[in-house]
């Protein structure tokens, strides 16, 4: 009887180990909100003089403005360059000859997977060929995004900047959570761009079940913008889409956030359907063609957020692990103790 307690009671303590393993782990310190370094990546065709003087500029001073290290990638991607930022931030890769290559995918993965990090890897259409797709894609696939483009191209003939190609997603979710990324946001300019589909399994693209954004919610992942009612999928080669078709209308997803991201399921990933700097025109760009837009501030707010909210973030998953383990080290310590007596 006096054992049957005696053990009982230490099942009652190793259960309060557990909860107080949880309490104590804790998260990780990190870094304060508004700062750390964050990477751009000029390396593969994104870099534009043009845009280098003005709007990119612009972007680069507002976030300085936030409290941030703003470094512009000009000779490649590896870990010594990522080695102290919390952020990085791809626009459309362009040109067959400025791939990424195996090296620079592997500093990518590792860097995000090690967690706490955020990056934003911004998209194409396929109309000038499907390099812009695959480069991307791989690089998500590194880190296990369950949000890729699509190899088509959006349309948009009636919420565009004078030529439907030069669409403009004007709306944006109305999900809580979010609030803070698309507030005072209302038209954010995507030239020449894509859409977004997700994959309930994530990492490989083309495997598993693609899903269409719209219509089917996956964890952690969150569309952020829309494009019109009246954006129409083109395809331009002979690729067709994951989860949607040639000649599709109406209101697709153009960009997302997915938190408790990555191997360390605390990272933060942005996916857009046309590049947020850079480009021909980004999705920064407060006016073009006479069109009044504030994508500023959805790529300001997107960044900030995402930031903010990896460098926070802690994996309950893990922390609950080990206290689960901490306590079956009790219960077994203390029920051999109790043997002995």
């Amino acid at each position: 009887m006096r054992r049957n307690l005696l053990t009982k009671r230490a099942f009652a303590l190793g259960v309060m180990a557990a909860l107080m393993a949880a309490f104590l782990v804790g998260p990780t310190p990190v870094t304060a909100a508004g700062t750390g370094t964050i990477v751009f990546d000029y390396s593969h065709g994104q870099y534009s003089s043009f845009l280098a003087g003005n709007v990119d500029l612009d972007l680069k001073n507002d976030l300085i403005d936030l409290g941030y290290t703003v470094v512009w990638a000009m000779g490649g991607i590896n870990a010594s360059i990522l080695e102290d930022a919390v952020g990085y931030v791809a626009g459309s890769q362009y040109g067959e000859t400025t791939g990424y290559t195996a090296d620079e995918y592997t500093a990518i993965a590792n860097w995000f997977n090690a967690g706490n990090k955020f990056m934003w890897v911004g998209y194409d259409s396929d109309y000038d060929g499907n390099s812009v797709i695959t480069n991307m894609t791989a690089m998500l696939e590194g880190v296990g995004s369950h949000v890729y483009g699509e190899p088509l191209s959006v349309e948009d003939p009636e919420s565009n900047c004078a030529s439907g190609y030069r669409a403009v997603a004007n709306e944006t979710s109305d999900d809580e959570f979010v609030a803070d990324i698309v507030a005072d946001v209302d038209a954010v300019l995507m030239h020449g761009p894509t859409l977004l589909y997700g994959m309930e399994s994530g990492f490989l693209w083309g495997a598993g079940t693609p899903v269409a954004l719209e219509t089917v919610t996956i964890p952690n992942v969150y569309p952020l913008l829309y494009y019109s009612e009246a954006a129409t999928l083109v395809n331009p080669d002979l690729i067709d889409g994951f989860a949607h078709s040639d000649g599709d209308v109406g209101s697709v997803v153009a960009a997302t956030i997915e938190i408790s991201a990555g191997a360390a399921g605390t990272g933060v990933i942005v996916v857009s359907g046309a590049s947020p700097y850079g480009d021909y025109q980004p999705m920064f760009t407060d006016e073009y063609k006479n069109v009044t837009l504030t994508g500023y501030n959805f790529v300001n707010q997107a960044i900030d957020f995402g930031i903010n909210h990896a460098l926070t973030s802690t994996n309950f998953t893990l922390i609950i692990a080990i206290g689960a383990i901490g306590a079956v080290v009790v219960v077994v310590v203390i029920v051999a103790m109790m043997k002995k007596k």
